[in-house]
Parts: C-alpha cells; structure tokens; sequence
C-alpha cells in the first residue's frame, strides 16, 4: 500500500516539476528565495521528526529504513545548509551546489521510501518537502529557451 502512496507521489512530482521545469530561471529574489529555503528547513526537520517517530514493524525491512533515515538526516542538513548560505547573504551561483544536493537526497529518499513501510502520515511530511522545493526551482533550474521553428 505504501509502496503505491510514493509511486503516486513520484509521478505527481514528476509532472509538477515538469511543469516548473519549462519555465526560465526567475529574477534572483535573496529575501524571497531566503524565506523559501526557511520553509525547506522546516519541512525537512518535520519529516526527519516523523521519520524518526517510526518504530521498524518488519525486521526484513529494516536495512531500508535505515537507509532512508540516512538520507533523510543528511536531506535536513543539506536544507539547514542551504538556508544557513542564503540568509548569510551568498548568493545563487554560491548555492546553487547545495539546491542541487537537496533535490538529489530528496530523490533518493523517495526511491528508498519505496522499499521501507512508511506510514501514511510520514508519508505526508514527504509532500512539503516537494512543495518547498517547487517554490525554490524556479530560482535556480532553468531550461534553455527554445529556438523559433525556421521558415522553410
């Protein structure tokens, strides 16, 4: 049943973010962006909270659930990273690196979230990390414009 909730939840990013994705990079906003890379941290320390509420049900599925709180521990502090760099003042080029780092753990969370039994509510946490990481996307992923068909 879980396993179904993250394939759900992995398609659902996948076409959000497709969408963000198409659009150009935004005009570089430090109080905004800052106040975006605040909600990650939150997010992040609430699904690590949840996460680290969960007692392991199955002992053969323990191997994945540590390795998801693995990748949800250093997910937090790529995010605390993140927001400590921006609210310091640096700019996109000098966090880009990080963004980059926190959407790859997020990646990899989702995929090892699939072999551990999470709960429902756990699983919730998981979309406020992708909210807050959406509202930060445009800031620093941009797609390349696209060239005008030719006349033939």
């Amino acid at each position: 049943m879980f396993r179904g909730i993250f394939a759900a939840a992995g398609a659902a990013a996948f076409l959000v973010t497709a969408g963000a994705a198409s659009a150009e990079l935004a005009t570089w906003d430090q109080p905004r962006v800052a106040k975006y890379a605040a909600e990650l941290k939150l997010a992040t320390a609430d699904l690590k909270k949840a996460l680290d509420g969960v007692g392991i049900q199955n002992i053969a599925q323990q191997n994945a659930m540590y390795q998801v709180e693995d990748t949800v521990e250093m997910l937090d502090n790529a995010a605390n990273g993140l927001d400590h760099s921006l609210k310091s003042g640096k700019g996109r080029d000098e966090t880009l690196p990080r963004y980059k780092r926190v959407e790859t753990l997020r990646r990899d969370a989702e995929e090892q979230g699939r072999s551990a039994d999470i709960p429902e509510a756990v699983f919730e946490k998981v979309f406020s990390v992708g909210s807050a990481l959406l509202k930060l996307r445009p800031y620093y992923i941009d797609e390349p414009p696209k060239e005008e068909p030719k006349a033939p």
